[in-house]
């Protein structure tokens, strides 16, 4: 069961999180953009990108199988909604969930997500999915669990993420795993070679054009090891491809 509220955006939901980005921006906005977070993990990146000003008009659209999370993290959306707790593996029938929430979006989608939970790692795919097949312009910014959290939480996050790249025209993702070679980033500022990334590669691009950005262009010097960026820039896996397909890809994956 999916259950909706609708309400107004706090006038201050800018100042939801202290963000300081390490780049001059000069934002290049076409189309209109709907953020879509899922999950905890998704809200922080979704707030990160909020914080940073870096989609001013945006829609928020706040996700999660958790009550007190979602009512805690509403404040800083335009709708929000309590999904159903899944157990099974997803396919592409399953985009029915996710109706109501991609039904509220505008044509430029930009979900937020965390891979390796139960709700981030089932809702990010559905929702890109469903999305795509409506004719959006999808984009996913995500992160990959570290190794530590363990086999069945790295499997869950490995078939989500190609899940989530098949349905999506980008995708920037973040590997956890390495960030614990990045001395300067704290407990808080997890999240935060992610958000540089999207901040760097969007200044003087827009969404439309990230798929032909290369991380080895924007990631700023910060978030790279040895000069290898943690954060990767995945354009579109699969352009121009039918609807049946995309389907198809999407319920292959994992099997």
């Amino acid at each position: 069961m999916l259950s909706q509220e609708s309400r107004h955006r706090a006038p201050n939901f800018v100042a939801v999180a202290t963000y300081t980005t390490t780049t001059n921006v000069n934002f290049k906005i076409i189309m209109s953009e709907t953020i879509i977070s899922i999950g905890n993990g998704g809200y922080n990146v979704a707030a990160g990108l909020i914080a940073a000003y870096t989609f001013p008009d945006a829609r928020v659209i706040v996700c999660d199988t958790d009550a007190d999370s979602l009512e805690r993290n509403s404040s800083i959306a335009d709708e929000s909604f309590l999904l159903e707790k899944l157990q099974k593996d997803v396919k592409s029938d399953d985009v029915e969930l996710v109706n109501d929430v991609v039904g509220k979006a505008t044509d430029n989608v930009i979900i937020c997500a965390t891979l390796g939970g139960m709700t981030g790692s089932k809702y990010a795919p559905l929702v890109a999915l469903n999305a795509r097949l409506q004719g959006k312009f999808v984009s996913a910014f995500f992160t990959m669990p570290s190794a530590f959290e363990g086999q069945q939480v790295n499997k869950r996050a490995a078939v989500a993420r190609q899940q989530l790249i098949a349905a999506s025209n980008v995708a920037v993702q973040q590997n956890n795993e390495r960030l614990k070679e990045i001395d300067t980033l704290g407990l808080d500022d997890m999240d935060k070679p992610l958000i540089d990334t999207v901040v760097s590669a969007l200044n003087g691009n827009s969404l439309e054009e990230l798929p032909k950005v290369s991380d080895n262009d924007v990631v700023p010097e910060a978030c790279r090891i040895d000069g290898m960026p943690v954060v990767s820039i995945i354009g579109d896996a699969y352009p121009g491809i039918s609807a049946d397909r995309m389907k198809e890809l999407f319920d292959n994956i994992g099997l």
